[in-house]
Parts: C-alpha cells; sequence; structure tokens
C-alpha cells in the first residue's frame, strides 16, 4: 500500500507531464501533417528502413515531457529534435549490428537484472524511490496487485515505468556486450607489450631553442590560389561532407533596450524604492505591478552575500538598494526575523481505519510498541518512517507549532480523518535558530514597442539595400552589423559558428538557407523575441567535399601555406649558422629551455604541438645537435642532454592498459564513437528538415 500511496502523491506531477506531452502532440502533429502533405513520411532512412515521422513525433513527445518533469525545458525545440532523431537514428544502427553479430539478451539475462539478487542499480534505486523493499517486491506488487488490495488499473502507470525502466536496461546490456566484444577483438600480444615496454623504458631530457612562426608578419608571406588549392588537395579527407552543406552569413540583432527606455526603467526602479521604504511590507511595491517581488526565509549564512552583513543587524523594515543600474535593479527589505527551531528528528506512522483503530495505535505506540510489531499485527492498516530530518522554518505557523511544541518522546495525532489518521512523535529538536524573512524587488528595463519597431525598420532597410549575398556580407559593418560566416546542414537545427553560441528558434530561418538560391538574402525572422535574423546563401555545396574557398576552411589552409613559407625563410636564415644550442637561441632572439619527452608519451607542452617530433627525439643520437627542423608551428633545434631509464619493469596490466590508449582502443568503444563507425557503413539520409 505504500508504493500505491506513493503513486497517488504523483498524481499532481503525472498531469502536468501529460498535459505537457500532449501539448507537444499537437505541435509536432503539426509537423507531420506539414510533411505528409508533400508526400513524405520520413524522418531519416537508415539503410532500407524508415524512422516514420509519426514515431518520431511521438519519440519528441516523451523527450519534451521528461525534460520538463526535471525541470530542464529551456532547450530550443529544434535541437530536441535533432538529438531525439539523433538517437533513434544510432538505435537503428545499432540493432542491425546486434543482429549481425547474432547480440541478444535471454530472458534469463533479463531476469536477473530486473529482479535478481544483484539486480542492475537503476531497478534497485526505482524500487526505492517507490517505496518497495525490493525490486522482486516491486514486480509483484505491480503484476499481483489484487494481493494487496488493489485494483489492476490503479498500478497502470508504475507497470507502464516498469517496462520502460526494463527497455532501456535491455538495452544498455546489448550495448555493453558490443563494447567487450570490440574490445576482446584488440587485445595485445607479447610483441606488443614488448614494443610499448620499450617504448616507455626512456625519457628523453633535452635542450632547445625554437623560433615560433606567429612572431614573423603574416603580410610578408602571401599565399596564393594554386597554393591554397594544394594544400586542399593534401587536406583532402578533413574536408569531407556527410551530407549537402551551405556556406551563409547571418545578421542577428539584438532587440535590447535604448537610452530612453533605461531612462524609464531608471524612473520605475526609483519609484519602487520609494514606495518599498514605506511600512514594513511590500504592498506598496505590488502596486506599480512591473516589478518581481520573491521572499524567502533563510537564516544569516543563506543571505545574499552582498548585503548579509549590513541585514544581520539590521532592524524589521529596513531596505537596501543593489548598486547595480541600467538595465537590471534589484532591492531587498527585511521584512521580519524570528527565532524559530531549525529542524527536528520525527518518527510518523500512518494509520488506516477509523478513530478506535488511530487510538488503539497510538496507544499501543506509547507503551512502547515498536513500528515493526505494529505492522505486524495490522498488515496493510500501519505503515510509517522512523528517525528523519526535517527542517521547520518556512512552513505554515499552525504545522510548525504543532511540531515545535510537541513534547519529545511522545506520539501525537498529526492529522487525522474518519477513515485514517498520521500520527507523529518528536525524537530530537535542534536550538532554535534567528531566521530572517527577506523580500528582493528586482526590475528589468525592456526593449519598448518604439525601440523595437526602431531596430526592425533599420534592419529592414539594410537589407532592402542589400539584396545580394556579397553586398550583405560586404556593407553589413558600414551599417553596425556583425555578418557572421557560417556552415549549415539540413541537420543545423539552430544557426551557430565557431565564434558564437547557437541562436534559439532560429530553424525556420535554416529551412529558408535549403529552399533558396545560393546568393539569396532572406527576410528578417524573428522566432525569438529577443532576436532579429536575416541570412545570406554564399554557396551550395552537394559534391562529397567542402572546396578549398569556403571561408574558415580558406583560413587553415593560408595559415598552413604561410607556416610553411615562414618555416621555409627561417631555415634558410638559420641553418649551418650555429654550432650549438646557445648559438642558435641567439640567432632565433629566444632563451634555451629543457624538455622531457618519452616515446610512449605526449610532447612536452613547452616544444608546442609538432606531429612527428616525438619520433624524431626517440631516434636521435644523445649529445648530438638536431636541427634546424622545420615544424608546423615552429623551426626548432635540440639537444639530448641525459635520458633516464625506466628502473621498475611495467606489469602486464600496465601494458595492456598502455595499449587500450596507444591503439585507441579506449575511444573505439566509446558510443559515439561506435555510432561514427557504423554510420559510416550504413547509408544514412536525415528529412526531418522537411518537415520545419
Amino acid at each position: 500500500m505504500a508504493t500505491l500511496e506513493k503513486i497517488r502523491q504523483r498524481k499532481k506531477i503525472l498531469a502536468i507531464v501529460i498535459g505537457a506531452a500532449l501539448l507537444a502532440f499537437i505541435i509536432e502533429v503539426g509537423i507531420e501533417a506539414w510533411g505528409r502533405s508533400g508526400g513524405n513520411s520520413a524522418a531519416a532512412i537508415v539503410g532500407n528502413e524508415k524512422i516514420d515521422i509519426m514515431h518520431f513525433s511521438k519519440e519528441v513527445e516523451k523527450a519534451a515531457a521528461e525534460a520538463q518533469q526535471n525541470n530542464q525545458d529551456q532547450v530550443d525545440p529544434a535541437v530536441r529534435q535533432q538529438q531525439v532523431l539523433d538517437d533513434m537514428i544510432n538505435e537503428k544502427l545499432l540493432e542491425k549490428e546486434y543482429e549481425s553479430l547474432g547480440i541478444t539478451v535471454s530472458d534469463k539475462e533479463i531476469s536477473e537484472l530486473m529482479i535478481g539478487k544483484n539486480a542492475a542499480p537503476a531497478v534497485v534505486q526505482f524500487a526505492q524511490q517507490v517505496g518497495a523493499k525490493s525490486p522482486l517486491d516491486l514486480y509483484e506488487f505491480i503484476k499481483n496487485p489484487d494481493k494487496q488490495g488493489v485494483q489492476k488499473s490503479q498500478v497502470a502507470e508504475l507497470e507502464n515505468q516498469w517496462n520502460k525502466l526494463q527497455d532501456d536496461i535491455v538495452k544498455q546490456y546489448k550495448f555493453a556486450k558490443l563494447q567487450n566484444l570490440l574490445a576482446g577483438c584488440m587485445q595485445a600480444n607479447d610483441l606488443d607489450r614488448a614494443q610499448l615496454a620499450e617504448e616507455g623504458a626512456v625519457t628523453n631530457v633535452l635542450t632547445f631553442a625554437k623560433k615560433d612562426y606567429s612572431s614573423l608578419p603574416d603580410d610578408k608571406y602571401t599565399v596564393s590560389d594554386e597554393e591554397l588549392k594544394a594544400e586542399w588537395e593534401k587536406m583532402k579527407f578533413m574536408f569531407k561532407l556527410d551530407e549537402e552543406a551551405r556556406a551563409i552569413h547571418f545578421i542577428a540583432v539584438d532587440i535590447a533596450p535604448s537610452a530612453e527606455d533605461i531612462a524609464a526603467a531608471n524612473k520605475i526602479a526609483d519609484a519602487a524604492y520609494l514606495a518599498l521604504q514605506k511600512g514594513r511590507g511590500v504592498d506598496s511595491v505590488r502596486l506599480l505591478g512591473t516589478v518581481h517581488i520573491d521572499s524567502t526565509i533563510v537564516t544569516k549564512d543563506k543571505l545574499p552575500a552582498k548585503v548579509r552583513d549590513f541585514f544581520a543587524g539590521a532592524e524589521i523594515g529596513t531596505v537596501r538598494r543593489d548598486t547595480t543600474t541600467g538595465e537590471h535593479h534589484q532591492m531587498y527589505k527585511l521584512i521580519n526575523k524570528q527565532v524559530s527551531i531549525d529542524s527536528v528528528m520525527l518518527s510518523y506512522v500512518s494509520v488506516q481505519g477509523d478513530a478506535k483503530m488511530q487510538k488503539t495505535v497510538m496507544d499501543q505506540l506509547n507503551a512502547g510498541k515498536s513500528l515493526d510489531e505494529l505492522k505486524k499485527a495490522y498488515p496493510q492498516k500501519v505503515d510509517g518512517k522512523q528517525g528523519e530530518w526535517q527542517r521547520l522554518y518556512g512552513i505554515a505557523d499552525s504545522l510548525k507549532n504543532k511540531v515545535g511544541n510537541a513534547a519529545i518522546g511522545t506520539y501525537f495525532v498529526y492529522n487525522s480523518a474518519d477513515q485514517g489518521a498520521i500520527l507523529m512523535k518528536v525524537d530530537e529538536k535542534k536550538a532554535p535558530k534567528l531566521f530572517y524573512t527577506l523580500a528582493t524587488i528586482s526590475y528589468d528595463a525592456y526593449a519598448s514597442t518604439k525601440t523595437s519597431d526602431a531596430l526592425r525598420d533599420k534592419f529592414q532597410d539594410f537589407l532592402n539595400k542589400n539584396k545580394t549575398a556579397k553586398d550583405f556580407k560586404e556593407n553589413a559593418a558600414k551599417a553596425g552589423y556583425n555578418a557572421i560566416d557560417a556552415i549549415v546542414t539540413p541537420s543545423s537545427p539552430q544557426l551557430t559558428s565557431p565564434y558564437t553560441r547557437g541562436i534559439k528558434d532560429t530553424r525556420k530561418a535554416v529551412k529558408w538557407v535549403f529552399d533558396n538560391k545560393k546568393d539569396m538574402v532572406s527576410p528578417i525572422f524573428s522566432d525569438n523575441n529577443n532576436v532579429l535574423v536575416a541570412v545570406s546563401v554564399d554557396d551550395i555545396y552537394k559534391d562529397g567535399y567542402l572546396p578549398y574557398t569556403f571561408e574558415q576552411g580558406k583560413q587553415m589552409l593560408t595559415q598552413r601555406v604561410r607556416n610553411s613559407k615562414k618555416g621555409d625563410a627561417l631555415m634558410k636564415q638559420y641553418k649551418g649558422k650555429a654550432n650549438d644550442i646557445n648559438g642558435y637561441a641567439a640567432l632565433m632572439g629566444s632563451k634555451v629551455d629543457t624538455a622531457r619527452v618519452a616515446f610512449s608519451g605526449m610532447s612536452d607542452p613547452k616544444l608546442g604541438q609538432e606531429p612527428g617530433l616525438v619520433g624524431r627525439i626517440a631516434t636521435a643520437k644523445p649529445g648530438t645537435l638536431q636541427g634546424p627542423w622545420k615544424g608546423e608551428n615552429a623551426v626548432i633545434v635540440y639537444q639530448i642532454v641525459k635520458q633516464e631509464k625506466e628502473e621498475r619493469k611495467p606489469s602486464k596490466e600496465e601494458l595492456d592498459n598502455r595499449y587500450a590508449q596507444a591503439r585507441g582502443i579506449q575511444s573505439l568503444v566509446n558510443p559515439q564513437s561506435i555510432y561514427h563507425i557504423l554510420s559510416k557503413a550504413t547509408k544514412v539520409t536525415k528529412h526531418l528538415i522537411d518537415f520545419y
């Protein structure tokens, strides 16, 4: 019955979740209907299998409901949709792999995972949360509710949760089997261990001097179009496209309050501060109607740090205004100070029965009977908890006084009705503390209609005068805007770039990009109430690779070519011009430094990110000057001055761990790596953008 009571207590929460799911369903069915009207019903196709848009919509509903229940519903809906679709695609890929490899979970394994002695931790936790002694007890309660005097319909929701948990556990167990199978296929043999032991046996201590390419001016090293194309051919693998992409620029205009709006906010804040000083409450401030008021009861250590010392000795009614001005205003008022019991240790017993039954149980408790004894004497009638600490401040005075004034060690009636009661006993009381009732009054400046209209009109005027992608990009700065370059694909849920975070509610802008041609400029999108957005389509890429001309890639290629030229110039300047490290350091205008490098480990950070350098150092002859050597980011000269040999021979387990790290096994068996590999083996096409 305790389990059923837990379910009843969750009724309100479930109603909220169901309401959220219904709202999400209405929204997503609209998307689904739109998609079907175009003759398409697939959100994605994995191999030959379709992920139907209706099935996808239901999964989005569930995700939205769970997010709301967990107070995590601030995610952009488009981001959530993309995450759900990616999860569904990954699940399809995994199921194909499980079938191919013969990976299954037997009924016996499921039974052990759900109700066995060593049940999965998530199942044990779930059973505890709903008040069951064990997963097996919960399972029997769900499957045989009549034994507890409960109707089947009353445990339907609990059974749904149990079934979902079982599905999740089975998926996790299958994936664990796949991970173990992959890891088992890539184990170190004796030759691998011997090689790893040798690689880690010596640490080279070296002195070095280097000249960073960043110290040379870029404008002296020009890069031609032919050089960029040649470098792109060498680095082509980095430009591979998994789906169509489009190069864009976008402008995001914040709808921010103007100086006039801020001045008006200051007046409202001033009026609120004057009103706040009247009386001992905050009712006079409520009349303004535009400020936010929050009240809390806390001990001194929980007061806001910036006003803690001020209010610690202040009189009731004292007001303090924060120093924050401009767009945000905050004030505090001390409403009350009261000494109250902080917390108590309570034991409580629930009794199902009439007044006579309630009195009988309470008399027996006060006569020394234990809760366990009474539960056995009155099965399904008596239940409870013992020795739980409860905080008292902030609850209604009537309840606080009833508990606070109760004698320690004696059960009393906390609450009762004709057919049931809650009996309570105070086991221990903590010493009274001083509590402060503090009101926090805040007001934020916002953009007025006049300001919003002016920002939109100015932006629209810019778009009217710049109707091509070239003009949009080149004239943005002159008009006071920042045109941000980005690459978007049909899977991009929002506009973002390496220099900005994603801007919420911009999926319509992404949709527009893929519905229009190169060189076009969009109208203003304002799904987000705080931002106006417009987009230009700079280029369209469908050939499997991003070209060397796209903005962000061009910058990387240009730097690589320019660095190579700088390296050639420095090599010509330094090579053979000195006989030792100190001589080269003088030529470079740098200092001599030391580093420690082992072939089995990463390079010393002081040497920078230089591919190939660790291998060169490992094969260099000690005491011999090495270089100058042209790296990707610097010219380096070095000399091994000492070799430290590992005194202790590594164990087999240590070498196996090194093998796992060095050969990428540990990174390979993580979920994202597995999904990536599987997606390369099976063709995946996404159509979610068609339903925006």
